[in-house]
């Protein structure tokens, strides 16, 4: 079985490249002087090109500037790392602001200090939040010749899935699955983003994926599930996705109250799936233009009908204002809990 490359070294090839990303970034937003944008915003992305979170942000990007003061261009920037990590830390302590540097990442990028995330150096509820794209449902899958093909089989046969870094869902979630309820997962993490740990399970390298968005396996590959090549498990999330409302979720394996609880909050972050961000600090009226142009977007017909020409999905959309307040309730749970919760996500 081929193995994905080890996470460090892809640390320390980000951390070279990461001063000449952030740098270029800020020379372009002091060039233009952009104490209010009117040429370009540049839209950081937590993602690799090529996956669901690069989709979402380059069809964002496309229709936002219209709805700006001064119908600037909107360029958008990967920064890959730790799954959202690496670019919110730069968001919230380099970004320039000044309305030229917004972001576009996983809603764990919200709760990851709350949790104690190696490498989280913000605190959510400074940053300013935009809004959230989507409601996203991650879900379990195996590939249709592999021995485990009902959730049942989860708990009775091994399945080796591919992940990404360890604050990725596909890390995070397989970690759930194995020490709550005793999910006989091996997982082989490392793979550089959704795009390669896909290719991995396309190869054969691995089994199956214990935290993969739904909205992103209807973009990348809809003939997976049309074709049967993926038995879908089970959902990660608190609620039924529309299309899948016979498919468990994770609610359904706690076995009382604490593990309800301790899920509830993991899971909160699932409401916040494409989650818009910008630096702490904004003036308000910066912040009330994005959170305006967000709102006009998500009606516009011409974004909606680039959404349906994309396979992409806008569902269950959430405000900034509704995206600050979950926040913050998030941050006012039981001290004890959100303890229980981060020992349970905290990697190996």
């Amino acid at each position: 079985m081929a193995r994905a490359s080890k996470p460090i070294s892809r640390r320390a090839a980000l951390a070279g490249s990461l001063p000449l990303i952030l740098g270029g970034v800020g020379q372009r937003a002091r060039a233009q002087g952009l104490d209010d944008p009117g040429k370009s915003i540049t839209l950081l992305v937590s993602h690799a090109a090529g996956g669901g979170y690069d989709a979402y942000a380059r069809l964002y990007a496309r229709h936002v500037g219209r709805f700006l003061p001064g119908r600037p261009t909107v360029v958008v920037r990967n920064m890959p790392g730790a799954a959202g990590i690496v670019m919110t830390n730069f968001v919230a302590t380099q970004a320039p602001r000044n309305g030229s540097v917004i972001a576009l990442g996983p809603g764990s990028v919200a709760t990851a200090a709350l949790f104690g995330s190696q490498g989280a150096r913000y605190d959510a509820r400074e940053l300013g939040w935009i809004g959230s794209l989507n409601n996203d449902v991650s879900v379990v899958v195996s590939r249709s010749d592999s021995p485990v093909v009902t959730l049942a089989d989860l708990f009775a046969k091994d399945l080796v899935v591919g992940g990404a870094g360890a604050s990725d869902n596909s890390v995070i979630h397989a970690t759930i699955l194995s020490r709550m309820f005793g999910a006989r997962l091996k997982l082989v993490a490392g793979y550089n983003g959704s795009g390669d740990t896909v290719l991995a399970l396309d190869r054969g390298e691995v089994q199956g994926i214990a935290g993969w968005n739904y909205s992103s396996i209807t973009t990348m590959k809809p003939e997976w599930i049309r074709d049967r090549k993926i038995n879908i498990l089970l959902q990660m999330s608190l609620t039924h996705h529309p299309q899948l409302p016979d498919t468990p979720t994770v609610l359904d394996l706690a076995r009382d109250d604490r593990q309800r609880e301790i899920l509830r909050l993991i899971f909160a972050q699932s409401q916040m799936g494409r989650v818009l961000l910008a630096p702490p600090g904004l003036p308000r009226a910066q912040i009330d233009a994005q959170r305006s142009a967000f709102d006009q977007a998500l009606k516009d017909p011409e974004f909606l009908a680039d959404v349906q020409r994309a396979r992409l999905e806008i569902s269950g959309p959430m405000s900034g204002a509704e995206v600050e307040v979950l926040i913050a309730d998030l941050y006012r749970a039981a001290p004890d809990r959100i303890k229980e919760a981060a020992a349970i996500i905290e990697p190996k």
